[in-house]
């Protein structure tokens, strides 16, 4: 008897683990039913609803429910049960390795009433420890941000510039902008000769990354108490999710140029040696993006193309060393 209650404990402790690592590339929901005594409901179904179709759940024997695996997002959450009114909550936001706690007191009624109570935004985390922001794309559309993942990181508190690493490598939490760990859908792409994001080079710094904005979901940046199973990083830890298509076809196209004739005059610095300046610059930017269904409720795709090109003029003095 003991052994087949320590062997149940322990895969429900390994249940556990794999929903919570899991959620380094999606969020979850989960939560309670009760009467209006506070009594736990079992049975009672719970319905998720999304752009990408519905998933139903029934509670435990305590009233209990947990939906693991949600891509972060909007979601709809209706609770039934046979001689209670039906309780739901509208707008749900899922975000990037969290889990959202919802609870439903279900009234005595007929099952075709429906109690509606508007959801909001947690402010405060109160289960994890881990500290930093998410940044979403659909908030970064309406900023004067680039469409470079990189640029974005700077919009969260504990990150800076990082001398001599490149705008690509910041620093989080004081590290160099070679300590970080960037992992985008559960794969690590951090540079494992120089560290930092991409290519890097002593010749040429920081390259970057292909990745844009118009391909990402969300970004997670983690400047502090951030988990364990993240490692090899001294500063902080960078968690991207792509994006993905819905039951509904969407794109967008996209464009930006900036040609020289627009630039102001750029200051050109002396020095005794001698001083490289730049005379001006060319930015050209543009993309295109489309999402749907391939099947319905099941399987979905999403493309982004946004290829960018910024050429820069530079003059030396004559005699210049290098």
């Amino acid at each position: 008897m003991r052994r087949a209650l320590t062997g149940a404990i322990l895969v429900w402790l390994a249940g556990c683990a794999l929903a919570l690592a899991q959620e380094t590339t999606t969020g979850s929901i989960a939560g309670k039913a009760v009467d209006s005594q506070g009594g736990g409901l079992p049975g009672a179904i719970v319905t998720l609803s999304s752009n990408q179709g519905e998933r139903m759940v029934a509670t435990d024997a305590r009233g209990r429910f947990l939906i693991p695996y949600l891509t972060p997002g909007s979601y709809d959450v209706r609770v039934e049960l046979m001689g209670f009114k039906t309780s739901s909550q509208r707008n749900v936001l899922v975000r990037l390795g969290q889990r959202v706690e919802l609870p439903f007191t279900l009234e005595l009624g007929q099952i075709v009433e429906i109690l509606e109570v508007t959801a909001t935004s947690t402010v405060v985390d109160m289960s994890s420890t881990t500290a930093g922001g998410i940044l979403a794309t659909d908030e970064l559309l309406r900023l004067p941000a680039p469409r470079r993942m990189t640029d974005t990181l700077y919009m969260v508190p504990g990150v800076s510039g990082s001398t001599g690493t490149g705008d690509a490598n910041p620093s989080i939490a004081g590290g160099s902008g070679l300590d970080n760990h960037y992992v985008v859908d559960g794969v690590n792409i951090t540079n494992q000769g120089f560290g930092g994001i991409g290519v890097y080079t002593v010749d040429f710094g920081s390259l970057g990354t292909g990745v844009t904005t118009d391909f990402i979901q969300e970004t997670q940046v983690k400047t502090a108490g951030f988990e364990a199973e993240y490692g090899q990083a001294t500063g902080g830890i960078v968690n991207v999710i792509t994006r993905s298509g819905t039951n509904v076809f969407h794109g967008s196209l996209f464009g930006y140029w900036r040609p020289p004739g627009l630039e102001g005059a750029w200051r050109q610095q002396q020095t005794e040696l001698g001083q490289v300046n730049t005379t001006g610059t060319r930015t050209l930017d543009f993309g295109v993006s489309v999402g749907g269904p391939i099947l319905q409720d099941e399987l979905f795709f999403f493309v982004a193309f946004n290829p960018q090109y910024e050429t820069r003029r530079l003059i030396a003095p004559e005699g210049f060393p290098l």
